[in-house]
């Protein structure tokens, strides 16, 4: 008797929502009968698969042992399926996409009207958050793709990379002198002492920066924690604190003077992007063409504003 590969699935989507009711309501299926389902897979392995908890089910050793070796085969003949129909098949379906503030900013509007015209049958939701919060909504099932900065290892994604972010050090014209007004770049040294306010460090940005300083010995003062860039904004024009940020995310503020944008320096501190999706969901022809085009409008709005983003494309990875 071989292995039913649908069976994997609906284990690997159990775990992913953490539920069994959860799993069912996405499936459409009777809770019971799902139950069945993982019971005859568990069966076939001699294994116990999942356990229960409090507050849901959870994979067991041998559990994540299976997923992770089928993982990569599963998303084999998802991928040979979605190949072989696409010549016969128009993208339809709905696809939900989750950017940072930034990239939301820099590429949101114009990814929406471009799939608009040009596959009519798939519609598209944007979302933004940071990239802590984004990479749980991918692991939960609430997002089918993302481009978020500098993600975490985990089992559980496929990141491709896609650029690099340089990050700033973003401050109001009144807090700076004239001589530091002109400057453009900053040590990454001098942020001692500065107060600053910042995401928390679940955060892409965030990482970088303390990453930078944890290897050449800088410290900077987190005055302030905010899980809103408008309000991470709000402050530093207000003259109240210093942030870090890459340009995409000011561009307005400072080509209308409402702050100064200095680069870090010594060392150079970057964020890198990063499309990902997660292992337990299939690629959807619909995901496939959202995808191909995120990463050309991507690469149209970078090579159009070069310096007024100061991002760095990966010519691997990013195509027309």
């Amino acid at each position: 008797m071989s292995i039913d590969l649908k069976r994997v699935e609906y284990l690997a989507l159990v775990a992913a929502q953490g539920s069994f009711s959860k799993a069912a309501s996405i499936l459409g299926m009777a809770q019971p009968s799902l139950g069945r389902h993982i019971q005859k897979l568990e069966e076939y392995c001699h294994a116990r698969l999942l356990y229960r908890h409090g507050r849901g089910v959870l994979l067991t050793p041998e559990g994540s042992q299976l997923l992770d070796g089928m993982r990569p085969l599963l998303r084999q003949i998802e991928a040979l399926t979605q190949e072989l129909s696409k010549t016969h098949t128009v993208p339809k379906g709905h696809v939900n996409v989750a950017l940072t503030p930034a990239m939301r900013a820099m590429i949101g509007l114009k990814l929406i009207l471009n799939i608009n015209e040009k596959y009519p049958d798939v519609s598209i939701s944007v979302i933004s958050g940071y990239s802590g919060y984004i990479h749980e909504w991918l692991i939960d099932g609430r997002v089918d793709m993302a481009l978020l900065h500098d993600t975490r290892r985990s089992k559980h994604l496929n990141a491709e990379f896609l650029a690099t972010a340089r990050l700033y050090l973003i401050s109001s014209p009144a807090s700076l002198s004239p001589s530091a007004r002109a400057r453009k770049s900053i040590e990454l040294r001098e942020l001692d002492g500065l107060p600053m306010v910042m995401p928390t460090i679940n955060h892409g940005a965030r990482r970088s920066l303390v990453d930078a300083c944890a290897a050449t010995g800088a410290h900077f003062n987190v005055r302030y924690e905010m899980a809103s860039l408008t309000m991470m904004k709000e402050l530093v024009m207000a003259g109240k604190a210093h942030t870090v940020l890459a340009l995409p995310a000011v561009s307005q503020e400072i080509e209308q003077g409402l702050v100064v944008a200095r680069k870090l320096v010594s060392p150079t501190v970057e964020a890198r992007l990063m499309l990902a999706t997660a292992l337990s969901r299939p690629i959807t022809l619909a995901m496939h063409v959202v995808a191909a085009e995120l990463k050309a409008v991507m690469k149209s709005t970078v090579s159009e504003n070069r310096r007024k983003f100061d991002i760095v494309l990966d010519p691997d990875a990013v195509s027309a």
